[in-house]
């Protein structure tokens, strides 16, 4: 199993930059969470390639019906010293993890996470090792509505 994080970075000199990453074993979670903790990374956006596709019906990449995208929605993200995740599947409505209630918010072009939705890096670490394993909402973490 694996997965594949794809994240902007913030660059004066190019407004394209960014990165990208295939997780096949855990302690390449270690090494993902450590770009993403470099000056500039954005929230990376994460497709496992274990997972279904369902029709974009809603027209999100091209005509509504005529393009497959994957059946989940997450991103990691880590910002200011914690570990933020958000997490949708057809099973499973927008949510983020319930963290730190000192967690600050963090605000993205593509995704914002709530105040108090931050955790401990190594929490993020454990969700996203399990997610690598299992395909499926971690579920050695605490989520709330997004």
């Amino acid at each position: 199993m694996s997965f594949t994080a794809v994240w902007p970075i913030s660059d004066e000199h190019d407004a394209d930059a960014a990165d990208e990453m295939t997780v096949a074993a855990p302690e390449d979670v270690d090494i993902l969470l450590a770009r993403l903790a470099e000056s500039g990374a954005g929230p990376a956006v994460v497709e496992h390639g274990d997972r279904g596709l369902i029709t974009d019906t809603e027209g999100l990449l091209g005509a509504p019906g005529a393009t497959k995208i994957p059946d989940h929605d997450v991103a990691a993200a880590v910002h200011g010293g914690y570990g933020y995740l958000t997490y949708a599947d057809p099973e499973h409505d927008y949510s983020t993890l319930a963290g730190d209630p000192a967690s600050p918010e963090y605000r993205s072009e593509y995704v914002d996470y709530p105040a108090g939705a931050g955790v401990p890096v190594e929490v993020l670490a454990t969700a996203l090792k399990e997610f690598l394993a299992t395909a499926r909402r971690p579920t050695a973490v605490t989520w709330q509505a997004g």
